[in-house]
C-alpha cells in the first residue's frame, strides 16, 4: 500500500488514553473557582490564590469558573448570564444564553438556544460571528478555542478550524481532527477503502508531520513536543516528535503511560503505578495504586486510597494524606479533599486553615477536557457534553428519556440456558452482588438486548440517544498488503482501526438501513466487566454475527457504558474487531479490546 500523502493508517485516540485529560496540566488559565460552605445551597467565587472574590452566600446557583476575567451564572430558569470578575454582582448585558463558554481568548462560544446557531461573542456579550453565516458548511458542533483556533464539525462529518474573528482558516476537509496544542493539531483523512491517514498540521493548516507508525493507538495532542502512541500488537508504548518520527520507547513492562510533563511520565505496570523519565529511567517504583502529575513540579501518588505529594525525584514532600488532590492552578495552589471538606494546599502539601464544603475544579476551564457546543437536532439535550451540563439540576428519579422508556424490563430469572446472556443473567439474579452493581448489570442486559433488536428494527432514534455525543466508534478491518519491505508501511493481513465520530457512524448506519430490507444480528460470548475504580462504568464484550441483504461479518464488539446518570445511560466507546485475520488465523485474544484499555481515572 502506498499513498502520495506519505501517511499511514492507524487508529487514533482510543480511550486507554482518556486518563491523560484528567491528570495532565494543560494551559490552565483558571482564575477563580466556584465554592460553597453549605453543601451547595449558596455559592461564591474563590480565587486560585485562596482569597475570596465573591462571598459564598452571594449566589443561589453555582457560577462557572472565572477564566479571562469572565464567568457565567445561571438564573432560576437555567438561563446563563455573562458576568465580569471585576464587577461580579451585575451581568455585563441583559442578554441571556443557553450555553456560554470560557474566555480562553477575547471571544468565546455561546448559544441562545440549544438548537440555535453557535455564536462567537465578546466580553460585552456582543456577537462577533455566527455559524449561521456559513450555510454551505452546515456546522453542527464546535470546540471552544485552543491556541486561537476553534475546531468545528459540519453535518457531513468534516472537520475544520475557525479563528477568533469567525474566519475559517482551515477548511473542513478532514474526517477526524482534534484541538491545537503546542502549535499543531492531529488530523485524519479517509481514503476510498475506508482507511484513515493522520497528519499534524500547524495553525494555518500546513502539514507539520506525517504519522507513519502503523497498527497503533495515538494520543490526541503533543505534550513537551512528544506524541504518545501504543502499538496494538505488542502493547509497546513510545513517543513521536512533531514530524511524526519515533523518538523513544518505554520499557516493555509498561502497560499504560501519561503524556510527558516536566520530563516525566506516570506509568502503570502489572505490579502497580509509578513514574519515570521520558526515556525510561525509573523515578518512582511501580508500587502505588495510582500516580499522576499535578503540575508545578509535583507528582501525586495514591496508597491505601489516600494521596500524597512527591517532588520530581520521587521524594515524598509531606506526610499529610488527602482523599483527592487536584491539578495545581497557576498560583501554585491545588484543591484537596479530606474528611468530607475541601482545602487549598501549597506545593509543600500544607493546607490553609480555612475549609469549605465544596470547591469545584472545572476540567473544561483548565483545558483538561474540551468544551463542546452542539446544535441539538433532537428534542432532548445531550447533557454530558453541553457547556451548561454542570448547571443543570439532577434529574428526578422518575424521569425517563425517550430511549429508556422503550426498554423492556425483562425478567432475567426466566432466561433459558441457551440464551447468550444466560451466565450474566444468573449473576444478576443470584443475590450475591451488591444491590447497585446488580441493578447496573440488569440495566445493561435490558439495553444490550434492545441494542441487538435496534439493528433489526432499524431504530436509529434509539441509537442516536444511546451513544454519547463524543462517542468513539472504532472499526477494525483486515487489510491485505504487500510485505513491509515492499510497501514501507503495513505488514500482510494488518488489522487497521478506523475511528469515526458518532455523527459519521450514524450517518453511515442510516445508509445501511436504507440499502437493506433485512438485517439480522446475533450475540454470543457475552461478558459484563465492572470498572475497578469508577463507579457506574462498565465494559461489555461479546461476539457479534451480522447478516444483511448485501453484507455479512463476524467479529468482537466492545461497549464502554456509563451508568452514572441512571436515567440516561450512554455508550462512550464502541469498538468492533474482525474475528479472523484471514481464513485461517483467528484474531489473538490479547488484541481484543476490553475495559483495561479504557482508564477513566
Amino acid at each position: 500500500m502506498t499513498t502520495n500523502r506519505h501517511t499511514c493508517f492507524t487508529a487514533v485516540m482510543l480511550v486507554f488514553l482518556l486518563s491523560l485529560y484528567a491528570c495532565q496540566p494543560s494551559e490552565n488559565r483558571t482564575e477563580a473557582w466556584a465554592f460553597s460552605n453549605d453543601d451547595g445551597h449558596t455559592w461564591g467565587l474563590i480565587r486560585t490564590d485562596g482569597t475570596v472574590l465573591v462571598p459564598t452566600d452571594a449566589f443561589s446557583q453555582r457560577p462557572s469558573s472565572v477564566v479571562g476575567g469572565m464567568f457565567s451564572l445561571p438564573d432560576g430558569k437555567g438561563r446563563l448570564h455573562l458576568h465580569a470578575a471585576n464587577n461580579p454582582a451585575r451581568p455585563v448585558t441583559p442578554r441571556s444564553f443557553a450555553r456560554i463558554g470560557h474566555f480562553f481568548a477575547d471571544v468565546t462560544l455561546a448559544q441562545e438556544t440549544t438548537d440555535g446557531p453557535i455564536l462567537l461573542i465578546d466580553k460585552q456579550g456582543r456577537d462577533i460571528a455566527s455559524t449561521a453565516q456559513y450555510t454551505p458548511y452546515a456546522i453542527i458542533r464546535m470546540h471552544n478555542f485552543s491556541e486561537g483556533r476553534a475546531l468545528f464539525v459540519t453535518a457531513q462529518g468534516k472537520y475544520g478550524y475557525m479563528d477568533t474573528q469567525g474566519r475559517i482558516v482551515v477548511q473542513p476537509v478532514y474526517d477526524i481532527a482534534y484541538d491545537y496544542h503546542e502549535g499543531v493539531a492531529l488530523t485524519g483523512m479517509e481514503n476510498s477503502r475506508g482507511e484513515t491517514g493522520y497528519q499534524l498540521i500547524d495553525r494555518d493548516g500546513k502539514v507539520s508531520g506525517n504519522i507513519r507508525v502503523t497498527g497503533c493507538l495515538l494520543d490526541t495532542r503533543l505534550s513537551e513536543g512528544l506524541l504518545l502512541f501504543k502499538e496494538m500488537h505488542t502493547g509497546h508504548i513510545g513517543f513521536l516528535d512533531k514530524q511524526g518520527n519515533t523518538v523513544s520507547y518505554l520499557p516493555e513492562t509498561i502497560l499504560q503511560a501519561s503524556r510527558c510533563q516536566d520530563d516525566r511520565v506516570t506509568i502503570r505496570t502489572k505490579e502497580g503505578c509509578g513514574c519515570m523519565t521520558r526515556d525510561g529511567r525509573p523515578i518512582i517504583p511501580p508500587l502505588y495504586e495510582a500516580t499522576r502529575t499535578t503540575g508545578k513540579g509535583r507528582i501525586a501518588v495514591r496508597h491505601n486510597g489516600q494521596w500524597q505529594l512527591t517532588d520530581l525525584s520521587g521524594e515524598v514532600i509531606a506526610d499529610t494524606n488527602y482523599d483527592t488532590i487536584s491539578n495545581y492552578a497557576p498560583t501554585s495552589l491545588a484543591i484537596a479533599r479530606k474528611g468530607g471538606n475541601c482545602l487549598l494546599i501549597d506545593r509543600q502539601g500544607n493546607a490553609a486553615s480555612d475549609t469549605y464544603t465544596q470547591i469545584v475544579e472545572d476540567s473544561t476551564a483548565s483545558h483538561h477536557l474540551p468544551q463542546v457546543f452542539t446544535i441539538d437536532t433532537a428534542t432532548t439535550e445531550t447533557a454530558d457534553t453541553s457547556a451548561t451540563a454542570k448547571h443543570r439540576p439532577d434529574p428526578k428519579p422518575e424521569h425517563r428519556t425517550p430511549a429508556q422508556s422503550r426498554i423492556e424490563a425483562k425478567d432475567w430469572r426466566e432466561v433459558a440456558s441457551q440464551h447468550p446472556f444466560y451466565e450474566e443473567a444468573v449473576k444478576v439474579t443470584s443475590g450475591k452482588l451488591e444491590e447497585t452493581d446488580a441493578e447496573h448489570r440488569r440495566m445493561i442486559l435490558n439495553y444490550v438486548e434492545h441494542l441487538r433488536t435496534s439493528y433489526t428494527t432499524k431504530d436509529i432514534d434509539f441509537l442516536e440517544q444511546l451513544f454519547s455525543e463524543n462517542a468513539l466508534i472504532v472499526v477494525g478491518t483486515v487489510v491485505h498488503t504487500a510485505p513491509r519491505e515492499e510497501s514501507g508501511y503495513l505488514s500482510p493481513e494488518q488489522v487497521v482501526y478506523n475511528v469515526k465520530s458518532k455523527r459519521q457512524y450514524l450517518e453511515r448506519l442510516r445508509q445501511v438501513f436504507k440499502a437493506n430490507h433485512s438485517i439480522d444480528v446475533t450475540f454470543s460470548d457475552f461478558r459484563i466487566m465492572r470498572h475497578p475504580t469508577k463507579e457506574g462504568i462498565y465494559g461489555v464484550s461479546l461476539r457479534q454475527k451480522y447478516r444483511s441483504d448485501i453484507y455479512s461479518d463476524d467479529g468482537y464488539l466492545f461497549l464502554l457504558w456509563d451508568f452514572r446518570d441512571e436515567t440516561a445511560p450512554q455508550i462512550h466507546v464502541r469498538t468492533w474487531q474482525p474475528s479472523m485475520r484471514d481464513n485461517h488465523t483467528p484474531l489473538p485474544e490479547n488484541e481484543l479490546f476490553n475495559i483495561r484499555n479504557f482508564n477513566l481515572e
